[in-house]
């Protein structure tokens, strides 16, 4: 009975203790800009991209994140030489502040080069520093045709 009774004043005491994180306003939702040009150098691999963004309310993802969509040209070197590709991607963008998560998977597709004609699934996991109202984005991460990639965009 004793034990009952401490343990009960315990969880009511803790109860008046606990504090939830306060909901901070989404960044992405408010002052990320739209649209970008990036410029990603991988491996082996380069290539220009531009990416729109999609925010909040009414995506596929939720309110508190956004959508991604990316078209891109590069090229990769490989063992039997250059291959010229058109990149396109859709994704997700979540985080608040000036840090953001972004996965995306899409297409590459090669049309010239030694692997002409091929098309190859494309997909990229990093992080992105983009500060809210800044036009500078900085990107780093793993993905394909990029392997380990490092990335830096103009936002408008």
């Amino acid at each position: 009975m004793k034990k009952t009774f401490i343990i009960s004043v315990l969880i009511i005491v803790a109860n008046f203790f606990a504090n939830a994180q306060e909901e901070k306003t989404d960044s992405i939702k408010i002052n990320l800009n739209q649209n970008s040009i990036n410029f990603s150098y991988g491996i082996a691999s380069a290539h220009l991209s531009y990416e729109k963004l999609y925010k909040g309310k009414g995506n596929v993802f939720g309110g508190r994140n956004s959508t991604i969509v990316d078209f891109g040209l590069g090229g990769v070197a490989h063992w039997e030489g250059y291959s010229p590709y058109i990149i396109s991607r859709y994704g997700i963008l979540t985080g608040s502040g000036s840090r953001h998560f972004e996965a995306k998977a899409g297409a590459c597709f090669f049309w010239a080069g030694d692997a002409q004609g091929i098309l190859l699934p494309s997909a990229s996991i990093g992080y992105r520093k983009q500060k809210p109202g800044s036009r500078f984005i900085f990107r780093t991460g793993i993905g394909f045709p990029d392997l380990l990639y490092v990335s830096w965009g103009v936002s408008f």
